[in-house]
C-alpha cells in the first residue's frame, strides 16, 4: 500500500530528533546559528531554528524542481519539430 500523497509528496530534508542533536552539539545544522554547546539552547530558540532551517530546505528543494521541470519544458519546445519549416 502506498501511502505517499497523489501531489507533493512528502518534504523532510532532515528529522526533528537528527536537528535537536546536531543545534545542541553545536554543529549550526540546516544553516542554523551554532551555539555554544556548554550553555544550551532554549526550547523556543531550538523551535524557531528548525522551523526556519525547514523553511530554507523546503524553498531550496522547490526551486530545484521548479528549475528541472522548466529545463525540461525547454528540452521538449527544442526537440518539437517546427510547422513552418515542413
Amino acid at each position: 500500500m502506498d501511502l505517499k500523497p497523489i501531489r507533493g509528496g512528502f518534504l523532510r530534508p532532515f528529522g526533528c530528533g537528527w536537528f535537536v542533536r546536531e543545534f545542541l552539539l553545536g554543529n549550526g545544522p540546516g544553516g542554523s546559528k551554532k551555539i555554544d554547546r556548554n550553555l544550551g539552547a532554549t526550547q523556543t530558540d531550538i523551535n524557531y531554528e528548525y522551523k526556519e532551517a525547514l523553511a530554507k530546505a523546503t524553498a531550496r528543494d522547490r526551486a530545484e524542481r521548479k528549475q528541472k521541470r522548466e529545463e525540461a519544458a525547454e528540452s521538449r519546445k527544442a526537440e518539437q519539430p517546427s510547422l513552418f519549416k515542413l
